[in-house]
């Protein structure tokens, strides 16, 4: 009897062993085979500890897609915990990894590749299961930096956080030699890689097609480079541009690179800047990619800052000059979800007054509202209050009010600092109550502060991003509202 129970107990141990190994097909050490289908890509981690291990770095993945829109996907995100599925129709990627450690790696992919994904020395290592590659294939700029400087860093990636972080810091130290060495480093290491690669296809550790995208990312990064003047210490956009319309190669005009390329060039122009250089662009012919690139950016940079109404107007003024209809639908989508919302903010007054947003709106139908969205703790808010104030008595009597609504979450700090600054004006001073619910307020994201908002006298928003109090636009905008 004693047998037979020993003889069952064993059956049922051998069980429970195998569904263990099967419910852990794929974990460390295993190399499976993701399905692939005709124009994609699949990626898959090892196992869940690597997925941990760059959760913990705040990893992201970012690739361009079909409609040359950037999609990121974040190592916190359900999306990587299954396989990552990249559809694709025009051959093959530029993906890009970052992570906190301020590691940055751009890994070239082509259609039916399948990638297992693996930590290797706290760094992201591809391998395909599919098809037999050098490690250079896939890890070309981890193995780059490794080889030619033994660290994880390259020299140009050296240069930008110098750059960088003396821009933030100017007067901290004088850092003006470190950064033309750093420079010159960086240049010499551009000519040293491409040396390297040159190698590599010579002993056939990389394609041919592989060693045509990094030798062109890294001729334009060159010339993204020479942009970052060290002594200005302002970035050099007018250079930029020539470069990036005139000599960035074909091979990378669907890429991450040119698409943060266009993007810094946009972010350090001026809105003049930035108009003239369109116009002079639509006044040739048809736009090539590049161009409809710098077009994209200017208006992702432009729409937020208007009214809803010019918002549309210039939307519709160059709807068939964007690279797709995609794109327009992404420019226009915060708007569209703004006015599809209600606004549920709950407020309360001076004396612990209770009201919500929609019964202020109700009662100062008729009028148009400029409401400053602020915060004790910001300081660009409280030095604007004086302009907001003398806005609010200027107009007032023409048919415009401003509203203070704070984002505060303490209720007699706000109320302490309202008072001191004289903005405590009954019925025109608030703090939200539900900042953290309010589905309306993070749609605005109210993080970035200070923030105007203009309501028409239906109770309608009508501009999410108005001029500055202090700005002569504010009272153009105010004068051509009242004159309608």
């Amino acid at each position: 009897m004693r047998k037979t129970k020993s003889k069952v107990h064993i059956f049922f141990l051998f069980l429970l062993l195998t569904a263990f190994w099967s419910c852990n097909s794929g974990e460390k050490g295993e190399k499976r085979e993701a399905a692939v289908e005709p124009g994609q890509i699949v990626l898959f981690f090892e196992d869940s500890v690597t997925n941990q291990f760059f959760r913990q770095r705040k990893a992201v993945f970012k690739y361009m897609d079909d409609n040359m829109l950037p999609v990121e996907i974040s190592f916190n995100s359900e999306a990587l915990s299954k396989d990552l599925i990249i559809n694709n129709k025009r051959g093959s990627i530029d993906l890009v990894y970052r992570d906190n450690s301020q590691v940055e790696f751009t890994y070239y992919l082509q259609n039916g590749d399948s990638i297992l994904i693996q930590e290797k020395d706290k760094k992201p290592w591809f391998e395909s299961v599919k098809k037999e590659s050098s490690s250079y294939t896939y890890n070309l700029e981890l193995l780059r930096n490794t080889e030619l400087y033994g660290k994880s860093h390259s020299k140009a990636q050296d240069f930008y956080f110098l750059w960088n972080e003396t821009k933030a810091f100017p007067f901290e130290l004088d850092m003006n030699e470190d950064l033309k060495r750093n420079k010159d480093e960086a240049i010499q290491g551009f000519q040293k890689e491409l040396s390297w690669i040159d190698s590599l296809a010579n002993t056939g550790s990389i394609s041919e097609e592989v060693k045509a995208f990094y030798t062109s990312k890294n001729r334009m990064a060159q010339k993204k480079l020479e942009a970052y003047p060290t002594d200005s210490m302002v970035f050099d956009s007018q250079l930029a541009v020539n470069s990036f319309l005139n000599e960035i190669e074909p091979q990378l005009d669907t890429t991450v690179f040119l698409d943060e390329f266009s993007e810094l060039i946009i972010a350090n122009q001026t809105q003049v800047q930035s108009r003239d250089l369109i116009d002079s662009l639509l006044a040739g012919s048809e736009l090539n990619q590049r161009e409809k690139s710098l077009l994209f950016h200017y208006l992702q940079k432009e729409i937020p800052f208007l009214s809803f109404k010019v918002a549309d107007e210039v939307l519709v003024r160059y709807s068939d000059k964007l690279a797709n209809p995609a794109q327009l639908v992404l420019l226009n989508s915060s708007n569209k979800a703004l006015q599809g919302i209600e606004p549920d903010i709950e407020l309360m007054g001076l004396q612990k007054s209770s009201i919500t947003f929609e019964e202020i709106l109700s009662q100062k139908k008729g009028m148009f509202l400029y409401v400053d969205l602020w915060a004790a703790w910001c300081i660009p808010c409280i030095k604007a209050f004086p302009a907001s104030l003398a806005l609010n008595e200027e107009y007032k009597s023409k048919g415009v009010e401003v509203m203070f609504l704070s984002v505060d979450d303490n209720y007699k700090f706000w109320e302490e600092v309202a008072i001191k600054y004289d903005i405590a004006i009954p019925n025109q001073s608030f703090v939200a109550m539900n900042k953290d619910e309010s589905e309306y307020l993070k749609a605005l994201n109210v993080a970035l502060i200070p923030r105007y908002l203009i309501f028409d006298p239906e109770g309608k928003l009508i501009h999410p991003n108005a001029p500055r109090p202090e700005s002569e636009e504010i009272k153009a905008l105010f004068d051509s509202l009242i004159d309608q």
